[in-house]
């Protein structure tokens, strides 16, 4: 990856040449994203900049010397890479799941589309409705990984990918090469939630923050992976707040509305018809879905919900609903009253912090039910 390959950001894309260029890249950087809007991409044009022996001082690396090539590749020795994983079905259940165990799905994802969400990620692992973590294990190979000399001589590279997904254990164990590194080894931290890393590991890493894709660039690169027209890309770019991932998860058939769409307009169907008997008979299917996809469902109700009010209040051309949602917003809009929403809100929000807590899944959608049925009711 060459940083004229990489959308959006070229100012930060000129600051890191100019850290290369000045010799002044530190041994911990930490790249702050929203999630998809191009941090890997990102991170891995500047370290293909930094092990480039032909680049091009000022402006992007060669592209084409044995070095880029295996980077853009993810095959280079030197570099390396940790990210979240669970266990994956037909791994075995007795098998510790690390990173190096699926390193083949992982290049074949960034292959497809660098910019992809976490969600893409767990789906492309096979690990879809669990939680992924980088354990104190994949620490351990971590610092395996890095105590050995480097290959080619030109520094050893550690990209963590969303390292807020580390467990207490892991992330102190990694702590000491962070404070004290070895010589030529570098940390590229990317995370989605800086606040939820370890604060030692956060305050020993220079922090780069991303900006959003302009909806510009995004355009042409969403509509040709995702095979929609300029006008439906545009739309897209526009409604993911400017992070070509979760521009191309919306616009694809695996996308949260296509998803949960049919399960929350039923839910608030019966909501209106005051039915409980089919309110709790639709949680079944909800308790029945994995722990992260329970999350997703959540925050997708709560987003259509918060797009129904905006209609509600004539505020359509800023709700930023999908097409595929257009009709179903404008067919509740004039269905529940007003205060209606900031309560559900609350109570959705409740039920996707219980679901955190690990509380019985039949248990939350239960109470989740009730309490929107007596909104709406009483």
């Amino acid at each position: 990856m060459q940083f004229k390959e990489v959308l959006g950001n070229k100012d930060l894309a000129l600051r890191l040449i100019r850290m290369a260029d000045s010799s002044r890249t530190g041994h911990s950087l930490m790249f702050v994203e929203r999630d998809g809007c191009g941090a890997l991409p990102l991170a891995m044009a500047f370290i293909q900049y930094l092990m480039c022996r032909g680049r091009h001082e000022g402006e992007d690396s060669c592209g084409v010397c044995p070095s880029c090539r295996k980077i853009s590749g993810m095959m280079h020795p030197d570099l390396h890479f940790a990210f979240p994983v669970n266990s994956a079905a037909g791994s075995g259940a007795s098998k510790k799941p690390l990173s190096g165990s699926f390193m083949q799905p992982w290049r074949d994802l960034y292959k497809s589309n660098p910019y992809f969400t976490e969600a893409d990620l767990y789906s492309g692992l096979g690990i879809d409705g669990k939680a992924g973590v980088i354990s104190v294990a994949e620490a351990k190979e971590i610092l395996d990984s890095l105590s050995l000399k480097s290959y080619e001589g030109y520094g050893k590279y550690m990209v963590v990918w969303l390292p807020e997904r580390m467990n207490a254990e892991a992330a102190n164990r990694l702590l000491k090469i962070v404070e004290e590194p070895m010589p030529d080894t570098y940390f590229i931290f990317i995370t989605h939630a800086p606040e939820k890393v370890i604060s030692t590991i956060r305050s020993r890493s220079q922090m780069i923050r991303l900006y959003p894709v302009p909806v510009e660039e995004s355009v042409p690169y969403i509509a040709l992976h995702a095979g929609v027209t300029d006008d439906e890309a545009k739309v897209y770019a526009r409604i993911s707040g400017g992070s070509p991932g979760l521009a191309l998860s919306m616009a694809t058939e695996g996308s949260a509305a296509s998803q949960y769409l049919p399960a929350v307009t039923s839910m608030l169907d019966a909501v209106d018809r005051k039915d409980m008997v089919s309110l709790l008979e639709g949680n079944e299917a909800l308790a029945a879905l994995g722990r992260e996809k329970q999350k997703d469902f959540c925050a997708y109700l709560e987003e259509f919900l918060r797009k129904v009010m905006m209609h509600r209040e004539g505020l359509a051309s800023i709700a930023d609903a999908l097409p595929s949602e257009r009709e179903a917003v404008a067919r509740f809009c004039p269905v529940f009253h007003d205060s209606f929403y900031r309560k559900s809100f609350n109570a959705i929000e409740e039920a996707r912090q219980s679901i955190e807590a690990n509380v019985n899944a039949k248990m939350i959608f239960c109470n989740l039910s009730n309490m929107l049925f007596a909104i709406n009711n009483f």
